[in-house]
């Protein structure tokens, strides 16, 4: 097994409220977000400036039930962001808005996620999450499932498993 690193800075408190609270951390290519919430941690990203675009991408890169799988993500996108699948979201960076103490909106880990030329597709419905595993004009349900944090790590067991050896990931 090949050892990860953390290229990015140390984690620094942005913001606290009674039950949540905003982290930063950034390297020379990317900002990233870590929102901690009782029972689960959001992971966001923003990237560089892409060709043809006028602001830079932001994305949500996972939800994780502890923030050693949190550190495990963020140390697979340091290596290669082509290793972690990723919801470009159409909201400005920082994507977590707040005032003063209190947590306003954050993005959910619900939409097409894309990494290299793999797509997955997470809905919520009704309490529950189906993951699809999207290619060409046709989806595959992988499986329905009861949380965020399932449906993040069944999305990138399944790609992982299929992409180990893929030279074009």
């Amino acid at each position: 097994m090949r050892q990860l690193s953390i290229t990015s800075t140390d984690w620094a408190l942005q913001a606290k409220g009674d039950d949540w609270s905003l982290f930063a951390s950034a390297n020379d290519r990317f900002n990233y977000l870590r929102l901690v919430l009782p029972t689960k941690e959001y992971l966001y990203a923003e990237g560089e400036l892409e060709l043809g675009l006028s602001e830079r991408g932001v994305w949500v890169l996972g939800v994780f039930d502890h923030f050693e799988q949190l550190q495990h993500f963020l140390a697979l996108h340091n290596d290669n962001p082509l290793k972690v699948p990723a919801l470009r979201i159409e909201q400005s960076w920082p994507v977590v808005i707040y005032q003063k103490q209190s947590l306003l909106d954050f993005p959910r880990y619900s939409g097409v996620y894309r990494v290299g030329f793999k797509s997955y597709r997470v809905s919520q419905e009704s309490g529950s999450y189906p993951v699809e595993y999207v290619d060409g004009y046709k989806a595959e349900l992988l499986a329905v499932l009861e949380s965020e944090v399932e449906a993040c790590l069944a999305l990138y067991s399944h790609f992982d498993s299929r992409t180990r050896g893929c030279k074009m990931c």
